[in-house]
């Protein structure tokens, strides 16, 4: 797949708007659907970075400004419901040093989505969704970081759901999913997702969950197998992943809300040095204080053991804004009005691997006002 990242993807945004356009003229309730809900809000923040350009040695450290906007738009009606959400970011940091070559690039992102389940039954539903995401660097770093990287991704959702009544609610999910680099193309996959899901209630408060889910991806690179020497040759094949991965859930709410999970996960690949195993924890907890303070904290923490030795490093992952193996991400907000909150979150990351070159440690203090339109 080749998408130019230079030009937004009009063609695929206009897709999107005419399909939620269609689903608002289609719906039987037609004088419900065009009473929308619109929520917007527009976020201002000032952020610190003690590993800007994410090294592993030599940290530079520098602070940044942020304004983010975010419109959801929402169509409710007694069979149906459709969600349209568009969020728009753009990030700007500080000079790092009076040399041009240890700047940090200014990021802007564009995210659409667009969601339509509607009820079919008293016991089943069924929807799609779509998504698209557009990365773009500004005034990137001379020295053609992994972390400056701009991209292009999209995906489609077919989604199916069942309450089983006593037993739960049974999900019955196929994603297709892609990635478009900008510069290292090596990395451009699709990747074709059924996953299987089933939510149980145990009691009023506490409800579980477990999840079964496929994820076969096709890259754009060469793979490499073991020679005779020991040396990694490669071959005129691209690369094939096939990643499984079983999810276990425990939300509880009574006051504060406590959600637990635990993913295994199992990659195989005919890239030599790309086989893993995965054990990752997560745990989040969002509770209400005195003061009309908020707290969130997400904590996460993850083991991962390869299965075949290599003594060079292998860039398994390119996007390490979602490849943090460790860390924890805590929250604090408080009303200034109805329509303006404040916010302080502290985030501490610690990429950690006996493989990948990607290795850095890295915490963001982070001030935020949030106004709702």
């Amino acid at each position: 797949m080749n998408l130019s990242l230079a030009n937004p993807p009009l063609s695929l945004l206009t897709i999107a708007a005419a399909l939620f356009l269609f689903c608002c003229l289609a719906s039987e309730e037609t004088e419900a659907a065009f009473r929308p809900e619109l929520a917007t809000r527009l976020k201002l923040s000032w952020e610190y970075d003690d590993n800007v350009l994410e090294e592993r040695s030599g940290k530079l450290s520098g602070g940044a400004g942020a304004l983010s906007l975010f419109s959801k738009i929402r169509l409710n009606t007694p069979k149906s419901l459709t969600v349209f959400d568009f969020q728009i970011g753009y990030k700007g940091h500080h000079r790092l040093s009076r040399t041009e070559s240890l700047t940090a690039g200014d990021i802007l992102v564009h995210r659409l989505t667009l969601e339509i389940e509607r009820r079919l039954s008293p016991n089943w539903s069924a929807g799609l969704s779509a998504e698209l995401k557009q990365r773009n660097i500004y005034r990137k770093n001379k020295l053609n970081l992994l972390s400056e990287e701009g991209y292009l991704r999209g995906s489609w959702k077919l989604f199916a759901r069942r309450n089983l009544k006593h037993l739960g609610i049974l999900t019955l999910i196929y994603r297709y999913s892609f990635f478009d680099f900008e510069t290292f193309h090596s990395f451009d996959f699709n990747s074709h997702s059924p996953r299987v899901k089933l939510s149980h209630p145990f009691a009023d408060n506490l409800t579980g969950s477990l999840q079964y889910s496929l994820h076969h991806r096709r890259y754009s690179r060469f793979i490499s197998v073991l020679g005779s020497q020991g040396a990694l040759i490669q071959q005129p094949e691209r690369q094939r992943d096939n990643l499984h991965q079983l999810d276990f859930s425990l939300f509880f709410r009574r006051g504060a809300l406590f959600n637990f999970t635990y993913s295994l996960q199992r990659n195989s690949s005919n890239n030599y040095g790309f086989s893993y195993w995965s054990n990752r924890f997560s745990m989040l907890l969002a509770e209400k204080l005195p003061y009309e303070l908020f707290l969130n904290a997400y904590l996460f923490f993850e083991l991962k053991r390869y299965s075949d030795k290599v003594d060079l490093p292998i860039l398994v992952d390119i996007i390490t804004e979602e490849n943090n193996n460790n860390g924890a991400i805590i929250k604090l907000s408080h009303p200034l009005s109805p329509a303006v909150e404040a916010a302080v979150t502290f985030s501490l990351y610690r990429n950690e691997s006996s493989i990948r070159d990607l290795n850095f440690h890295k915490s963001l203090l982070n001030f935020g006002l949030t106004c709702r339109l």
